[in-house]
């Protein structure tokens, strides 16, 4: 688990692998129309520097408990067998980028 602050506000990352399923999922440190404001990117790199992987999802309230955003799947659901592909020097090499959500206003 790792907490991040960003744009005022206290985030949480949490990842986790269960049953050969990688999970990945961010939470505000708020309320579920507070994190709505939110979206999370994940971005996956291989190790040849060319093959990449990526999913943009919708922040979850703290309020939710992250099993609960697992078992929804609103969170990266990843096979195992996958995620290897994406291990660099031991390490997933796995960015998340944390920004605004733009509404268009008519």
């Amino acid at each position: 688990m790792k907490i991040s602050f960003c744009f005022g506000e206290l985030f949480v990352l949490y990842t986790c692998i269960r049953d050969g399923i990688f999970y990945c999922a961010v939470q505000l440190i708020g309320t579920s129309s507070e994190a709505s404001k939110y979206k999370c990117e994940f971005i996956l790199f291989a190790a040849n520097g060319i093959e990449r992987m990526s999913e943009t999802l919708f922040v979850g309230g703290y309020l939710e408990d992250f099993e609960t955003i697992f078992n929804s799947g609103k969170c990266l659901c990843l096979d195992e067998a996958v995620i290897r592909h994406y291990i660099v020097a031991n390490k997933l090499n796995l960015i998340v980028k944390l920004s605004p959500v733009q509404r268009d206003v008519e």
